[in-house]
């Protein structure tokens, strides 16, 4: 018997009864609360993420007036932030992990929905998939390209306090550790493995898609196999 795949259901009914709309009512209220979860997740992440980017924008902006006797609060400022993005990258960085390989399912439905749209039985299923694709897609994009956000503000107060300190004729021990700390890259990571930046979210999408479009050939390469072997 040849294996075919279904994506999406195996059956259609009509529903002519209110109770059968109830039911749908209910299925697509728990799909719903299934889903929720990981893009809320994806929100309360550009929050945080758009929080701290903020934070950073304003330390560089008050880079520029800044005396050379309070070098010492600046250095002391400076290292809370790094370790408040280190605690939050600490905690969290796992989910982002986690939202990394949801979002890659979804693209896998939408890779199969376009290569394969014979599996699906309506344009109602299909819409439903689009719509998941869509959304979660969406919500990926926002959570990737508000953590980068944090590396490219970090990169600019970088650039402002070489530009200020070099400027100086001679610079205190409080403006060299401080030029030191910010010459270190300021990120957030996928797992505490990969840093966050806007190369990874164009790498990390073309791999995820490379590596859906492979799994369905080799799905669709296997099915012809079954299907020869039936034959025979």
């Amino acid at each position: 018997m040849v294996n075919v795949r279904m994506k999406v259901m195996v059956f259609e009914i009509s529903l002519p009864d209110p109770a059968l709309w109830i039911m749908a009512l209910l299925f697509s209220a728990a799909q719903l609360f299934i889903l929720l979860p990981m893009n809320n997740f994806a929100v309360f992440y550009m929050i945080v993420c758009r929080h701290f980017q903020l934070v950073i924008t304003n330390f560089t902006k008050h880079l520029r007036t800044v005396h050379d006797s309070e070098y010492e609060k600046v250095l002391n400022d400076y290292i809370s932030i790094r370790k408040f993005v280190s605690e939050m990258d600490n905690k969290i960085s796992f989910l982002v992990s986690t939202s990394s390989l949801y979002n890659a399912c979804t693209m896998y439905f939408g890779i199969s929905i376009i290569l394969h749209p014979e599996e699906y039985f309506n344009v109602f299923q299909c819409l439903a998939v689009w719509c998941l694709v869509i959304g979660s897609s969406i919500a990926y994009l926002g959570l990737t390209m508000s953590g980068s956000l944090i590396y490219e503000s970090s990169n600019d107060l970088w650039l402002q306090a070489h530009k200020v300190l070099c400027a100086k004729p001679e610079i205190t021990i409080f403006q060299q550790r401080f030029l030191s700390m910010v010459e270190k890259n300021l990120f957030v990571t996928v797992w505490k493995i990969l840093p966050i930046t806007r190369s990874f979210v164009f790498a990390a999408t073309g791999t995820v898609l490379t590596y859906c479009i492979a799994l369905d050939s080799i799905q669709s390469l296997k099915n012809i196999s079954a299907m020869w072997k039936y034959m025979a």
